[in-house]
């Protein structure tokens, strides 16, 4: 589940493609996968696979299954068996609108279905408007970190808004004491190929210099250096607890994921105590020990291993 979030939220996918075993079923990870998905408001299709090694019996049970947890309150799609070219195109023009969720039927082995997946996937228009993002000030999150031999440290991620050039002076931070240091991009690789600019949307490596390789962690912001950002240790939120077995009160610890972020955080004040499963309610969370970049507005989610919840920044303290 952490891989997962961590996707999700680091790489900003425009949609879901959930692969359901026609052998196995939906299984528990899976409509993990589906509720992530549907908290987020991300588009989901599904794909039910290995359609060659089950009888039609048993592909229709679990197409069945598919089809009754699309319909459930909490996801509440209108589920598309997709069986030819016109299904497709239909499929692809409302995908963007969340409501729709396309369902293939595939085998790798015989090939079946997979020209219909195919042209779905070349239909499927872009959700996220990259050239308006490219308007804003630089904003990237440090996804991976690497010691190149030769070169030095180099951070990974995927620009989310702005563009960098090489030989720019960027801010990254926050340190673990709080502070940002400006830092100059030395090169820049995109799929390992080397360019002079990168723009909003792509993943990025950045060479740089004035930092040390020990001072890098994943979830550090990348900022336009006219910027004066602000270093969070804790922040206003509303919170709404998707699954937790007991009751969460003040002092309950979960671990946070926004963009590349991933760090412990604890609830320090609430509006509404104790919540439950399916509660909402404003809440002050502060970061345990590492202060990092956040904006208000910005979507995040709680997780651990019985709890799931997902929350909006509202307030930086």
């Amino acid at each position: 589940m952490r891989t997962t979030l961590r996707g999700v939220m680091a790489k900003v996918p425009d949609y879901a493609m959930l692969v359901v075993g026609a052998n196995a079923g939906l299984l528990s990870m899976g409509r993990e996968h589906l509720g992530i998905a549907v908290a987020l408001r991300i588009p989901v299709f599904v794909v039910v696979t290995k359609v060659d090694m089950v009888s039609e019996e048993v592909y229709r049970s679990t197409l069945e299954e598919v089809l009754r947890v699309l319909k459930m309150p909490g996801v509440n799609k209108l589920p598309l068996v997709v069986r030819d070219h016109d299904d497709v195109v239909v499929a692809a023009r409302h995908m963007p609108s969340g409501r729709v969720a396309p369902i293939f039927r595939v085998s790798s082995v015989t090939g079946e279905g997979l020209d219909l997946l195919r042209k779905f996937l070349n239909l499927l228009p872009p959700r996220t408007r990259w050239r308006e993002r490219l308007k804003e000030p630089l904003l990237m999150y440090v996804d991976e970190v690497f010691n190149v031999r030769g070169v030095g440290p180099v951070i990974a991620g995927l620009l989310l808004s702005g563009a960098v050039a090489e030989g720019d002076t960027v801010l990254l931070g926050p340190m673990r004491d709080g502070g940002w240091r400006s830092v100059r991009v030395k090169s820049i690789q995109i799929n390992r190929v080397p360019v002079n600019r990168a723009y909003a949307g792509m993943d990025a490596a950045l060479a740089l210099a004035g930092v040390e390789y020990e001072e890098l962690e994943k979830g550090l912001a990348v900022l336009d250096k006219r910027l004066k950002p602000r270093t969070v240790w804790s922040f206003k939120a509303r919170v709404t607890i998707l699954r937790h077995p007991t009751t969460i009160k003040r002092g309950f610890q979960s671990v946070l994921h926004l963009g590349a972020i991933r760090s412990a955080v604890k609830f320090a004040e609430m509006a509404r105590e104790p919540m439950r499963t399916g509660d909402t309610g404003i809440v002050k969370l502060e970061f345990l020990y590492h202060p990092w970049y956040l904006r208000e507005g910005d979507t995040f989610v709680l997780r651990d291993s019985r709890t799931r919840a997902i929350g909006k920044v509202l307030e930086l303290c």
